[in-house]
C-alpha cells in the first residue's frame, strides 16, 4: 500500500510539472488577449450581431506595423517630427511622452540584450549574496561621483522579477556568473528551486 501511494504521489508530481507550465502560459496568453483585443475590437463592425474574437488584436498589430513602416519613409519621418514638435510645446504631456519614448527605445530598439550578465552582489550587507542582472556600464556623470568604474545592476524580487531595485555598484564588487540570463530568471521565478551549478568570476578580471 505504501509503495502504491509513493508511486501515485510521484505520478501526481510529474503530471503537475508537465501541466503547470502549460496552464501558466495559457493564463498569461488569455490575459493578454482579453486586455488587448477590446482596445479596437469594440469599435469594429460585428458579424451577425456578435464581435469577432481576435479581430481587434489583429487590427492593432496591423496598425502598429503600418505606423512602424510609415515612420521609416520620408513622409512618415516628417509627420513624426511634427508630432514630436507639437508634443514638446505641451508642458505636462512633453514630460510623459519623452520619458516613455526613451524607455521603449532603450528596451525595444536595440540589437543587444537588456540584461548583459547574470551576477552576484553582496546585498543587503556583507556575507549575504543576491542574484542580479547587469544592464550597462554606469554613465560618466555617475562615475564622476563614485570615483571608479561602475555598473548598473537590476536586482529583481522573487518570484516576480518585474519589480526590483536598480543599483549602481563598483565594477570590482560585482561577480559575473557563468549562467545565462534565461537560467537566472528561472532561478528567480522558482525561488531557487530550479538552480543550476554556479561558477563565479569577478568582473573586470
Amino acid at each position: 500500500m505504501r509503495a502504491f501511494l509513493h508511486r501515485l504521489r510521484r505520478y501526481f508530481v510529474t503530471g503537475l510539472i508537465v501541466i503547470a507550465p502549460v496552464g501558466v502560459t495559457a493564463y498569461v496568453l488569455v490575459w493578454l488577449f482579453q486586455r488587448l483585443d477590446p482596445i479596437l475590437g469594440r469599435y469594429l463592425p460585428a458579424l451577425g450581431g456578435r464581435q469577432i474574437p481576435g479581430l481587434g488584436l489583429v487590427t492593432l498589430a496591423v496598425i502598429v506595423v503600418f505606423v512602424g513602416w510609415t515612420s521609416q519613409i520620408a513622409v512618415g519621418r516628417r509627420l513624426l517630427y511634427w508630432w514630436n514638435t507639437g508634443l514638446a510645446k505641451l508642458p505636462f504631456a512633453r514630460r510623459i511622452y519623452s520619458a516613455s519614448s526613451q524607455i521603449f527605445q532603450s528596451v525595444l530598439d536595440r540589437e543587444d540584450k537588456l540584461f548583459q550578465h547574470c551576477t552576484l552582489i553582496e546585498f543587503p550587507g556583507p556575507g549575504t549574496w543576491a542574484l542580479g542582472f547587469e544592464t550597462a556600464s554606469a554613465p560618466p556623470e555617475i562615475e564622476e561621483v563614485t570615483g571608479e568604474p561602475s555598473v548598473t545592476v537590476f536586482l529583481p524580487t522573487a518570484p516576480n522579477p518585474t519589480s526590483g531595485f536598480l543599483l549602481v555598484l563598483p565594477r570590482r564588487s560585482v561577480r559575473r556568473l557563468s549562467l545565462s540570463v534565461e537560467d537566472g530568471l528561472k532561478l528567480v521565478l522558482s525561488v531557487g528551486v530550479a538552480a543550476p551549478t554556479l561558477h563565479t568570476s569577478e568582473v573586470g578580471r
